[in-house]
């Protein structure tokens, strides 16, 4: 009898110990808990603070409301001017948090996030419901890429990509045209720093595409590369981020 009961707690630990898994955010070591979409990506106390926003935001172009729990409702700019795209995705807002992680993941090198936060998209229920037949990486220019080393959306579309099932198809897209860095810019001069500055393959002619970046804040490069895949002969863009920016300010 004591040799069983012993026998059942060591098996219990041999579990614990066989899938435990280290936090890709705080590095603390945890057991996955299963969820409805998989398993845990984060341990609990990361997890929670990783809220996914549901509520109270523009569906258009992500901007948030003064309240959280606000119904989503188009903002001025949308019902004036409706986006590009067909649909518009993210799972939180650029802050606390989800937003030392997407810093960390491109501009610190810490390239092994792109998975965990990838996925962490691909888990939004929304994304299930995108009719799209590809995701596309909003690309860097060859200069920055050449600094940088690697392009932190195309790290991040590969997870969402193989999640939903769908090609990533990264050289359908290039960024023709080195733009300036827009941290604190306003939606005018984004516009006018990223038009023109895609250009997109014919191969695009006929399909539905998933443009993926790491961060929204006024949509201008969004729609800049939106534009770029429409006119090639897109049927169809929708968009996604891990994060959306609550003011121009908090972009990074």
């Amino acid at each position: 009898m004591k040799c069983s009961y012993l026998r059942n707690i060591l098996y219990d630990l041999w579990d614990i110990l066989a899938h435990e898994r280290r936090c890709p955010a705080c590095e603390a070591v945890y057991v996955p808990c299963e969820k409805r979409e998989g398993k845990s990506l984060f341990c609990p106390e990361c997890s929670s603070l990783l809220p996914r926003r549901e509520k109270g935001y523009c569906p258009g172009c992500g901007e948030p409301a003064a309240w959280p729990d606000l119904p989503l409702a188009p903002c001025l700019r949308c019902l004036a001017r409706p986006p590009l795209w067909d649909a518009l995705v993210f799972h939180g807002l650029f802050q606390g948090l989800l937003r030392r992680l997407l810093l960390r993941l491109k501009f610190n090198g810490h390239v092994t996030l792109a998975r965990p936060l990838g996925l962490l998209l691909a888990r939004h229920p929304d994304c299930a419901k995108l009719s799209v037949d590809c995701v596309i990486p909003v690309p860097l220019h060859r200069s920055r890429l050449a600094r940088r080393g690697y392009n932190q959306a195309l790290e991040l579309a590969k997870p969402l990509a193989a999640a939903l099932h769908l090609p990533c198809e990264s050289r359908l897209l290039e960024r023709i045209r080195a733009t300036a860095p827009q941290t604190g810019e306003n939606l005018a001069l984004r516009q006018r720093n990223t038009r023109g500055a895609f250009s997109a393959s014919s191969h695009v002619r006929g399909i539905r595409i998933l443009l993926l970046d790491d961060i929204v804040t006024t949509g201008a490069t969004m729609e800049a590369a939106a534009n770029a895949l429409l006119e090639a002969g897109a049927k169809g863009v929708s968009v996604a981020a891990v994060g959306r920016t609550a003011r121009i300010g908090q972009s990074a």
